[in-house]
This record gives C-alpha cells, structure tokens and sequence, in this order.
C-alpha cells in the first residue's frame, strides 16, 4: 500500500521554505517468518520502496518486527538487523558492525523490535530498503516475525531538506 501526498503541515503551519515537511509515505507489511543461521545478512523479505523528490530530502524509516529472537540453541544467543539501502545487495545506511537493532537471549525468548532511522540517499532515483538479519554468535536459528502470525511493517516517509 503507498500513502502519497503532496505534503504535510505542522498544525500551525509551515513557513514558506522551511525544511522538516513530510513529503511523502510508502509503507510496506509482511507476516512471513524469517529465519537465519547465517553469520552474514540475509534478507527478511520486508523491504519497500520511495522516489526521493529531491536529492537533499531525507528518508526517515521506521521498522516493527514483532516476535523477534531464538529457537533452538543452547546458552547465550546475539542476533542483529540492518537496514540495507538498494536491496539486499545494496549497502547498509549507517556503518556500525550489529547493526541497529541487536537481540541477545537463549532457546525460545523473543520480543518486538522498532527502529527509527535518518537517511540522507541523495538521490532522486527509486530507492529500495530491505531490513536484513544476521545471527551473531550462539547455535540456534534466529528469527524474524517468529510464527507468522504477527505484521512486521517499514515506513519509510520523505523529509524535506
């Protein structure tokens, strides 16, 4: 589903060429679980994608993954997620070595995760987000959206410059 507009105001109104406006809203959900052993990124399969109006604008993403963490295993697990910009081959919006969202639990513990993130694309062109999991360190299989029956969503919503 994709919510467009041509702009939002601030309740009393924007100045005539203030910055901070919200240009547009895509948003995309999905209940599909994804699951990982894997110590590099791979894709949960949630991703959505803007056309930047401008190249200045900013994107602001926000990302709910429900029921999120370990099965199986033993002892300590650590698992992480990412936002990758430019699909699952594409590169991560900000360089940190877990990510922005990082889970550390043992067999069966899960919880919600939300992350908020600024991105500046630079770029005018169609641009894809995909959130991305890695399991860190520990035996079990990490997982996203556990047992399907659960939305996870990602927001991404153009900011003007």
């Amino acid at each position: 589903m994709t919510l467009k507009t041509d702009k939002i105001f601030p309740k009393n109104g924007q100045v005539s060429g203030a910055s901070g406006g919200i240009i547009q809203i895509v948003s995309a959900t999905s209940t599909s679980q994804a699951t990982s052993t894997s110590t590099t990124f791979t894709t949960t399969g949630l991703e959505a994608t803007i056309t930047p109006q401008s190249a200045g604008n900013k994107i602001l993403i926000q990302v709910s993954g429900p029921m999120t963490g370990f099965a199986g295993g033993t002892g300590d697990q650590h698992g992480s997620l990412k936002i990758y910009r430019g699909g699952s081959g594409g590169t991560s919006v900000e360089g940190s070595t877990n990510g922005l969202s990082c889970q550390y639990g043992h067999n069966g513990e899960y919880s919600d995760v939300h992350i908020l993130y600024l991105d500046s694309p630079a770029t005018t062109s169609a641009t894809t987000y995909t959130v991305m999991m890695r399991r860190i360190s520990g035996d079990s299989t990490y997982s996203f959206i556990r047992n399907s029956q659960q939305t996870g969503s990602i927001i991404l919503m153009e900011v003007s410059a």
